[in-house]
């Protein structure tokens, strides 16, 4: 029996498995509360974001899908940026650019990318870069009241204009109205883009707002609305708040990718109304990347579950060859990887343009990351019913995270290969390239290669898989469709593996234990699993399988068992 899980949902009692195999569950949720928590990520954003900001027209998008797909290198969002429109967030595609959107957003479905559209709430008088730069809206907002400031202009990054108040209902249901017109079949969700920090007309900084912008404003702490005189940081929980809920209530896959800190203008989204943080702007350079993880380990020790890394950055120094895959390797191990932007989005965000090194290396870790989905999607849930983030034990000093407790990675910020830094402390760490296993807090002085980055699993781990493929070396096609096991056998260890059901937010919940060589599955589904048990030896048998086989060579014992609840024992 399925057992689906919702965001708003705030307990689940687990159903007994059939009552003569003698296995039950205890919900981990029961008595929980999530409102404040963060929210489910959809598993399909889990993956690989690609888009540009330098052409922005339907045949540059298509192409950029194109080329991804004749690499091999998986695709499962695009996301369409400014300027699309006629008007900024007026809802009416520029067919000038984009001819056939709905043409361009079924061919984007025959491939599975969904498309993300960028959007803010400023309705502008004057703009740039869009045929029709005062808004056909622009009148009737301010005659209607539905802007923040009693109408007054400002100016942000795209012109001249007023915001909507997104605490007056009336403003909102219309503004809603606008946005039924593109959220159609195909279209996933919002890039929700600030500009509401320029409207503040307070300038009685706080330390917390304090920021000059590139364009000389002053980002104040307040703003007039409905509901009176309300602080910025309430008035952008009611613009992205409202986002959220519109994406996930139109579509049970939908989502907004906002920020959650950012160096730019302070904290934004809502921690439990956000479905990927995504911290802003960078340069594609070291010092980007630096202050990109700056920002994300910023957001997630605030409680931000997924956080998403910028590859290559968005704007100013594009990324040589070197800089872009230590930008990959990191991002492989966020939430998701978004590539693209205006620093070069048909040239050094794409890794061919390079050398076929770098695409190899590319695929690598792209394929590695939607590998490590389940695992990344099971990590959320945790953060949705607990609390935290998916990343845990950050270093702001050496760079470095794990996500959840058992994968531990350490970021490399510059050309010099070598690299020194401390695992964690608790429990032994393995290397994922060589298997040797170290003591935790152990000094690590190592040189590493282009292709590799510091990358270790704790020992005892389990490690939920999806693989299709052979491009890492972990499994091959064979394995697709079936719910891998990467087991790092360290004594005795468990986990509550929360198995994404389809590319949404459901889930069923499936317990898995390891004691020293037995392995327990409980679960109300049946699945076909296969287990990859690292070890040395090869066991004499494996009992309860429905087959089995050492690989001498990767050093793992292979099982293969389709059940609801069953044991096995090497």
């Amino acid at each position: 029996m399925y057992v689906n899980v919702l965001t708003k949902i705030t307990g689940i009692v687990f159903m007994f498995c059939m009552f003569f195999s003698g296995c039950s569950q205890q919900s981990a949720q029961e008595g929980t509360s999530t409102e404040n928590n963060p929210p489910i990520t959809p598993k399909w954003l889990i993956g690989h974001i690609i888009w540009e900001d330098s052409i922005n027209t339907q045949t540059a998008a298509l192409d950029l899908n194109q080329q991804y797909k004749d690499h091999s290198i998986p695709v499962n969002g695009i996301i369409i940026d400014s300027p699309w429109e006629l008007s900024y967030n007026d809802f009416n595609w520029d067919t000038a650019r984009y001819p056939e959107p709905e043409k361009m957003i079924e061919t984007f479905k025959l491939d599975d990318v969904k498309v993300i559209l960028w959007l803010t709430g400023c309705i502008n008088n004057a703009a740039k870069d869009v045929p029709v730069p005062r808004s056909p809206d622009f009148d009737y907002v301010i005659e209607k009241k539905y802007v923040v400031n009693d109408g007054k202009t400002s100016e942000w990054w795209k012109g001249e204009g007023v915001h909507l108040d997104f605490t007056n209902p009336e403003a909102v249901a219309w503004w809603d109205s606008k946005l039924d017109k593109v959220f159609i079949d195909g279209v996933y969700g919002w890039k929700v883009d600030q500009g509401e920090a320029t409207f503040a007309d307070s300038l009685s900084l706080t330390e917390e707002f304090r920021y000059q912008a590139q364009n000389g404003i002053n980002y104040g702490d307040s703003i007039m609305t409905s509901l009176g005189r309300i602080s910025m940081l309430e008035f952008k929980h009611a613009y992205y708040d409202h986002m959220f809920d519109y994406a996930t209530s139109h579509n049970p896959a939908g989502m907004t990718m906002a920020r959650p800190y950012s160096h730019q203008a302070g904290f934004a989204a809502s921690i439990n109304k956000v479905s990927i943080g995504w911290s802003g702007d960078f340069a594609g350079d070291y010092d980007g990347l630096k202050l990109q993880i700056d920002n994300i380990y910023r957001s997630a020790n605030a409680g931000y579950g997924a956080l998403a890394c910028e590859v290559g950055g968005f704007y100013h120094e594009r990324s040589t060859k070197t800089q872009f895959i230590r930008y990959a390797q990191f991002g492989t191990m966020a939430a998701c990887m978004v590539n693209g932007g205006a620093n070069g989005a048909f040239t050094n965000h794409l890794p061919w343009y390079h050398d076929d090194e770098t695409t190899d290396i590319y695929r690598y870790y792209v394929t590695l990351h939607y590998q490590l989905s389940p695992y990344i999607f099971s990590t959320i849930v945790d953060a949705h019913l607990h609390g935290g983030s998916m990343l845990k034990n950050i270093s702001m000093e050496q760079q470095s995270h794990t996500i959840g407790e058992n994968i531990f990675m350490k970021a490399i910020t510059s050309d010099t290969n070598l690299v020194t830094f401390n695992l964690p402390q608790e429990g032994k760490w393995i290397d994922f390239w060589t298997d040797i296993e170290y003591t935790g807090g152990s000094e690590i002085t190592k040189e590493y290669a282009l292709a590799e980055s510091p990358l270790f699993i704790k020992s005892g781990a389990i490690i939920p898989l999806e693989i299709t493929n052979d491009v890492t070396g972990i499994g091959d096609q064979s394995f697709a469709g079936k719910t891998t096991m990467l087991i790092y056998p360290g004594g005795k260890s468990d986990i509550l593996y929360h198995k994404p059901l389809g590319e949404g937010i459901e889930y069923a919940d499936i317990l898995i234990e390891y004691n020293n060589g037995h392995i327990t599955v409980n679960s109300d589904i049946e699945d076909s699993y296969i287990f990859l048990i690292k070890t040395d030896t090869e066991p004499a048998d494996v009992t309860g399988s429905d087959s089995w086989v050492y690989n001498a060579d990767k050093k793992y014992i292979q099982i293969e068992k389709t059940g609801t609840c069953f044991e096995l024992d090497l």
